[in-house]
């Protein structure tokens, strides 16, 4: 059972992620945590984590949101969801400050960006609806495989739910992309896995895919070792593979070298072509490929750094999850 503590965000809302790729544009995560418990999520390293089992849920996103949205000079063209945890969890307390806050935006003309394993319920689609052009969706999918999603996405949506997903987004005529991340050598980037995953995609007239293979950071790499180490005929050990570094040089973690992933993403993406998807890969992980990028806060027309109110870069964090942001209620 998932604790879910209320909190009151004090400081400014509206400001970018240190992620590369994000870094121009507003971020917000509504909570410090995650429910959905992906063994392989990168949150559980920092130095502010709650737990597995214990969610900081920020009550009062949706009215600093709008605060921020009446008393700046310039609104912000978009707003990405969510950077460090995933704005859809399961639990209804979450759910309904995603909403309000998704809805405080879109009604004030700011596009909504997101990325999700999570639980894109009928009030969301509702939402959505009013206002199609102005969001833009990612998936999370890397499997069909029930074994598989539940040895490493355990309180996520089902593979099957998530495809009714898109089907209910693309024909709501949202911007989806799906998202195959983490792409497990061997386990999930292997045709028998890849094959009906890609052909459900195409059925769901998805046409863009971001892809980016696991990257083994300290903080989870000997659990995540032991549980890859248990799937049977796993050529490739973790204990082998590269370091890594992001697109701004930051290192901290692995990833199977540059010419195994330049061979795998090739192989997926002349699968894909096939079926009329295009494969792009997610270039803050591999800043060595070249291309466009994952898109994962929708298209690049964002105004550049120098463009964007300097507001938004009053509070970048190493993380999100600082004490100081926080001042429990319940």
């Amino acid at each position: 059972m998932v604790d879910v503590v209320t909190c009151q965000r004090k400081s400014p809302i509206l400001t970018p992620s240190s992620i590369p790729c994000l870094r121009r544009l507003p971020t917000i995560n509504v909570t410090a945590g995650c429910a959905l418990g992906c063994t392989y999520c990168y949150i559980q390293g920092y130095s502010c984590y709650p737990g597995p089992d214990r969610v900081l849920l920020y009550e009062n996103t949706p009215d600093l949101v709008e605060h921020e949205l009446r008393h700046r000079r310039r609104k912000p063209r978009r707003v990405y969801f969510s950077p460090s945890s995933d704005a859809f969890q399961y639990l209804p307390q979450v759910q309904a400050v995603t909403l309000r806050t998704m809805t405080v935006l879109l009604d004030a003309g700011v596009q909504v960006a997101f990325l999700t394993k999570g639980f894109v319920t009928q009030p969301f689609l509702r939402l959505f609806a009013t206002a199609p052009r102005n969001v833009f969706g990612q998936v999370g999918i890397t499997t069909l495989d029930g074994n598989l999603w539940r040895r490493f996405e355990p309180r996520t949506a089902s593979p099957q739910m998530r495809l009714d997903c898109i089907r209910s987004l693309v024909g709501l005529g949202v911007s989806v992309t799906a998202r195959l991340d983490p792409l497990i050598p061997d386990v999930t980037d292997t045709r028998e896995n890849l094959s009906p995953l890609l052909e459900s995609l195409a059925a769901a007239r998805v046409r863009e895919v971001a892809a980016s293979y696991l990257f083994l950071r300290p903080a989870i790499a000997s659990r995540l070792s032991a549980q890859l180490e248990c799937l049977r005929d796993i050529p490739v050990s973790p204990a082998n593979w590269s370091p890594q570094a992001f697109a701004d040089g930051r290192t901290g973690g692995q990833m199977i070298d540059l010419a195994e992933r330049e061979r795998r993403f090739t192989s997926i993406q002349q699968f894909a072509r096939g079926l009329d998807i295009q494969v792009n890969v997610c270039r803050c992980k591999n800043p060595e490929f070249a291309g466009t990028g994952c898109g994962i806060a929708g298209p690049d027309d964002l105004p550049s750094r120098a463009d964007i109110p300097l507001l938004l870069f009053a509070e970048v964090r190493r993380d999100m999850f600082t004490d100081s942001n926080l001042e429990p209620s319940g």
